[in-house]
């Protein structure tokens, strides 16, 4: 792995070189235009790797198909291409930017993922529409239940997911929208089995085969950001009630509330430094959630919580995540740049006591956070739209580490 960092450093350092990258010393001297691998792409090899730079100012879609190199400690290496899309409404002020995006890929540890998520705006911000729809066939390791599982606790589990989650939102006020959707989140073809054959905590839970949650969401949302790829400033905040009933063909009856909320602080007025934090909290009640569905590590809506730790490394029936990044510019013209982070994650207890079948020692105490810390590096894919390539290393707690690939940043 250090060998790989190095590699990619090095590469990155090799683009920097070019002679119009570097800053001029010249305090009186106008800044360096800003540069793209798009650009990079077109100078060097006559290709372009992503929508033009009319993109932010066509109500047409500008549509570019991209190949796909992902890493995360759950899939390992994943390779794929993404199919994205970017548009303002016709005939209206030019503020705010649609996207959708299909992806396709495939990992080293032999999972399929196909995942269509789309943020589609009308004229006026009057609606907002939000689509995640996929298909995932994930073998994977699950870890138990609470905050105070081991990495020794690990066991595989394999299953397909099916997801459709549709919303859409309308602005009632200047800032704020409200909105109702459909959530489905369908498991099948589950298995699970402990290395040593000894019932996992997702057989002391009540592990079926398959599991389905169906069901209704109410939405509050405020999106004060500039873009949504990289923002510069502003803040983002979404809180959703979620009810699941078996009536809308749900396993079983239980309620969520969901809590996303984003700042972003410049430092000067340069826009090349900046602070960001994230505050991410996700708790379910009045009902047992099915296993699968239960809040865990990376299973936000872009899988991103917790960098240093693999997707469902902490499960429990809440899950609460604090993050804050430094990000600053390495070359003036925006080409390369840089992030150092830190983060804090916990599962919470059960509320009104532990479920028959999961009482042991610990499982109900106060909670335990668990600390992560990393760094990384950001390549400009596209300076119009802000669109980054991010690559970065996290470190967690009780040997947990990762790589970790994303289009855009992080949060």
């Amino acid at each position: 792995m250090p060998q790989f960092i190095r590699f990619i450093f090095c590469w990155l350092l090799l683009l920097s070189l070019n002679a119009d990258v570097w800053a001029q010393t010249d305090p009186g001297a106008l800044p360096p235009a800003q540069l793209d691998l798009n650009e990079l792409g077109k100078r060097w090899f006559g290709i372009s790797m992503a929508p033009g730079a009319d993109s932010v100012v066509a109500s047409k879609p500008q549509w570019a198909i991209l190949p796909s190199l992902n890493s995360s400690p759950a899939t390992g290496f994943a390779v794929g291409g993404i199919l994205t899309t970017a548009f303002y409404p016709k005939d209206s002020p030019k503020t705010r930017l649609s996207t959708a995006g299909l992806y396709a890929g495939y990992s080293q540890y032999n999972q399929v993922l196909v995942a269509a998520i789309g943020y589609i705006w009308t004229r006026q911000y009057r609606y907002h529409l939000q689509s995640d729809w996929r298909y995932y066939n994930f073998p994977t390791t699950t870890f138990g239940l609470g905050g105070r599982t081991q990495l020794a606790n690990a066991s595989p589990v394999d299953y397909d997911h099916i997801r459709f989650y549709q919303s859409v939102y309308r602005a009632v006020g200047r800032q704020y929208l409200l909105g109702a959707g459909y959530l489905l989140d369908r498991h099948f073809a589950i298995q699970n089995l402990a290395p040593d054959g000894q019932p996992t905590d997702f057989d002391r839970y009540g592990k079926t085969a398959q599991s389905t949650s169906s069901g209704l969401m109410l939405g509050l949302l405020r999106d004060l950001r500039d873009n949504a790829n990289n923002p510069t400033g502003g803040s983002y905040l979404l809180a959703q009630y979620r009810v699941y009933r078996q009536e809308l063909g749900s396993s079983t009856n239980y309620q969520a509330l969901w809590l996303d909320y984003r700042r972003y602080v410049p430092l000067g007025s340069g826009g090349g430094k900046q602070l960001a934090f994230w505050a991410f909290n996700w708790a379910t009640f009045s009902g047992l959630a099915p296993y699968l569905d239960l809040p865990a590590t990376g299973w936000d809506t872009h899988n991103n919580t917790a960098r240093g730790y693999t997707m469902g490394r902490l499960r429990g029936p809440s899950y609460h995540y604090l993050e804050a990044e430094y990000r600053t510019r390495v070359t003036a013209n925006g080409l390369v740049g840089a992030v150092l982070f830190a983060n804090i994650q916990a599962v919470g207890p059960w509320p009104g006591g532990v479920p028959p079948g999961l009482e042991t020692p610990n499982r109900n105490t106060a909670l335990r956070t668990w600390p992560g810390v990393g760094g990384g590096l950001r390549v400009k894919v596209n300076k119009a739209t802000r669109t980054n390539l991010a690559i970065d290393y996290g470190i967690g707690a009780s040997g947990s580490r990762g790589l970790y690939f994303n289009l855009n940043e992080v949060f």
